[in-house]
């Protein structure tokens, strides 16, 4: 039997419209009665509505007397919750996210939208990195998905999706659009043995990783992509055995080839994309040989503008490829 579910979650631009993956989940702004709202907000919070069976329960493997079914509840909302925003922010250009450090933070309540010289008088106050109001507990008891009377969110084209200025959560104003072939993905992916799925919940976890750090630790978000598209190398090669050199017994086998060769694959094999992959792969060897940080590591870094756009745009370009690594063997290999 199902039991169906409503979460907060956040994204950094409006979702403008909504969007429902068969009977499995669906996501709308919200817009519940007597929801808090602020004209500073930089998150913005949506609806996910989606459902459980009993046998999908997870087993926390910590043991809470007399409240085990709870905790194993939780774990097993969170885990679904979560797979669902790390499969979305990996899908589209912007990030999907719920708050999961509720540990606490010194801030400056805002508590008018425009409060003038009023704001002088104010305190940091503890705060709590969490969305809620009295009535909200009731507005999240529901029974099945719930009808929704705004339009579907807009749709672009795939290799234009990810390839043609990807917004990235640069533009707060500007709504959050989907690949045309979002169905497709989702379809492809629940269509995959959990062995293979696996996988792509890693490299989405990296992918997931790479957005969040993409403004503050440009380094490690680089790191991230690139250990998103070494996942998916993995698995491609999964069954690879190489062979040994008869003279030394060393293994033969070269993991930037097979870096390379999965890109050309997946991406597009041309001499262009085979330079560029290389020259991708060499930044990465640097950074995880040498130790070298990106030059616009450091906010206020004594950088030329011509090298910080050139790093920017080489940090979007492998944050994309990373992206296609996912998508592109998806629509290949999963079942449509």
């Amino acid at each position: 039997m199902k039991e169906f579910h409503r979460a907060i979650f956040f994204t950094k631009a409006p979702l403008g419209g909504y969007y429902r993956y068969k009977d499995v989940f669906q996501i709308f702004p919200c817009g519940m009665e007597n929801m808090p709202v602020s004209k500073a907000q930089k998150h913005h919070p949506n609806i996910l509505e989606f459902w459980t069976k009993d046998d999908e329960i997870i087993k926390s493997p910590i043991e809470f007397e007399g409240l085990q079914d709870f905790v194993d509840k939780t774990a097993t909302l969170l885990t679904k919750q979560d797979r669902i925003l790390a499969l979305l922010t990996t899908f589209t250009n912007n990030l999907f996210f719920r708050y999961t450090d509720i540990s606490g933070a010194w801030g400056m309540p805002l508590l008018k939208d425009e409060p003038g010289e009023e704001a002088n008088s104010w305190s940091s106050k503890w705060c709590i990195n969490m969305y809620h109001f009295p009535d909200l507990p009731r507005q999240f008891k529901i029974d099945n998905f719930t009808d929704q009377k705004i339009p579907d969110i807009k749709r672009i084209p795939h290799k234009a999706f990810y390839t043609f200025e990807p917004d990235l959560d640069s533009n707060p104003q500007k709504e959050i659009v989907f690949p045309t072939t979002i169905d497709h993905l989702f379809d492809a992916y629940h269509s995959l043995e959990p062995t293979i799925s696996s996988y792509i919940d890693s490299a989405s976890s990296y992918t997931v990783s790479a957005i969040e750090l993409h403004y503050t630790r440009k380094t490690l978000s680089l790191l991230s992509s690139f250990t998103s598209m070494e996942t998916m190398v993995n698995l491609e090669y999964k069954d690879f055995e190489a062979e040994r050199c008869e003279s030394c017994g060393q293994l033969k086998y070269s993991v930037s080839r097979k870096f390379r060769e999965y890109l050309l694959k997946y991406i597009g094999d041309s001499p262009n994309n085979k330079k560029k992959f290389n020259n991708y792969y060499s930044i990465r060897s640097k950074i995880v040989h040498t130790g070298r940080q990106l030059k616009t590591e450091l906010l206020f870094g004594d950088v030329p503008e011509d090298e910080k756009q050139t790093e920017l745009v080489t940090r979007i370009g492998i944050l994309q490829l990373g992206k296609l690594a996912i998508t592109n063997w998806l629509m290949t290999n999963g079942k449509i």
